[in-house]
């Protein structure tokens, strides 16, 4: 018998784990599509952001942005593609747990971005580096594969989740998950089950304390409250090959495990907004002025490039749709400001 959040841990990163094989976003073999394998545009985005904090930092040299769950590198190669004013100075940190993603990172970023430089300003480690540094700390969806432990209200408090071969099995909290639970929902009916972010809180404050200035930057969150009303099965998830996977306690390490993350959980006081007002707030709008010109000139009659240009536009689409991946929130954590 394992509590859920060691369970999980074990499932995605254990010897046979899930990422630990070598499973991915956006792959055959991989879970659900992100933001960066949707479209390069998220990736030219996060790269104006990147300038315009330069900028407000006084352009400081060098100026370190680590992104922790780098994956295969999408991210990381489209930033590099489309950073401008920054570029001299980036020092760009690749964090992977997964091995077998972290070598496949590093060959794709350096052979498309820096193949005839003696040196790219970049590496792919296991663990975040040491600080402090001036710079950004990105994590694209990283959170939601910190596993929470989870815990039920009862008529007499609260009872955790345990995993028993397969199966699901309920024990009564410990007294500090018991009044964690009591203080974010103090009324919570009996069979009221939250999620409890413990990792993830310690992964933002490891991440906050990295930095003497600058940002951290990260998306998919809610709070406390949202998961009230909501079954467990609606904010744990599985993937394989971008499809639900059903059970998350059946076969483990053959489905990724995620959780919605209750921005509230975590420290510090970011600034929230939702991902497709952010992706508009970085030009999202003026990245995509040239395809519906192109779409728009050559409707009735599309050529390659006029269909090209429509294929943007279907991607610009899904990062800011409303039910889908813009209704995502962002959080901006401020540090030395």
């Amino acid at each position: 018998m394992m509590r859920f959040d060691r369970f999980v841990e074990e499932a995605l990163y254990g010897p046979q784990g899930f990422y630990t094989q070598g499973g991915k976003a956006g792959e055959n073999a991989g879970d659900f599509i992100t933001s960066p394998e949707t479209s390069t545009l998220f990736g030219e985005c996060i790269a104006t952001y990147l300038d315009q904090v330069w900028q407000e930092l006084d352009r400081p040299d060098p100026f370190i942005v680590i992104e922790a769950g780098s994956g295969c590198g999408t991210l990381c190669r489209d930033i590099f593609l489309s950073v401008q004013e920054c570029s001299s100075a980036l020092r760009y940190v690749m964090v992977e747990r997964s091995e077998v993603q972290r070598d496949e990172a590093f060959a794709i970023v350096a052979a498309t971005c820096f193949l005839e430089a003696e040196e790219a300003p970049l590496t792919a480690v296991k663990d975040l580096p040491t600080g402090p540094f001036t710079g950004v700390v990105l994590a694209n969806e990283l959170l939601d594969n910190l596993p929470p432990r989870v815990v039920q209200k009862t008529r007499t408090g609260w009872s955790e989740l345990y995993v028993n071969n397969g199966r699901e099995e309920w024990q009564p909290a410990p007294p500090n998950a018991q009044n964690m639970a009591s203080l974010l929902v103090p009324n919570a009916p009996p069979g009221t089950c939250l999620p409890l972010h413990l990792k993830a809180a310690v992964w933002v404050t490891r991440a906050l304390n990295l930095l003497d200035r600058g940002r951290v930057l990260d998306y998919g969150l809610q709070q406390t409250k949202d998961f009230v009303e909501r079954p467990f099965g609606e904010w744990i998830r599985t993937y394989n090959q971008q499809h639900r996977a059903g059970n998350p306690y059946a076969e483990p390490g053959s489905r990724d495990i995620t959780c919605d993350i209750a921005f509230d959980q975590l420290p510090g006081f970011p600034q929230i907004v939702a991902q497709r007002d952010w992706l508009l707030s970085q030009g999202l709008h003026a990245m995509t002025e040239w395809a519906r010109g192109q779409w728009h000139d050559s409707a009735v009659a599309p050529d390659s490039g006029a269909l090209g240009a429509r294929a943007v536009l279907q991607e610009a689409a899904a990062l800011t749709d409303r039910e889908g991946l813009g209704a995502f929130l962002v959080a901006e954590w401020r540090v030395g400001e």
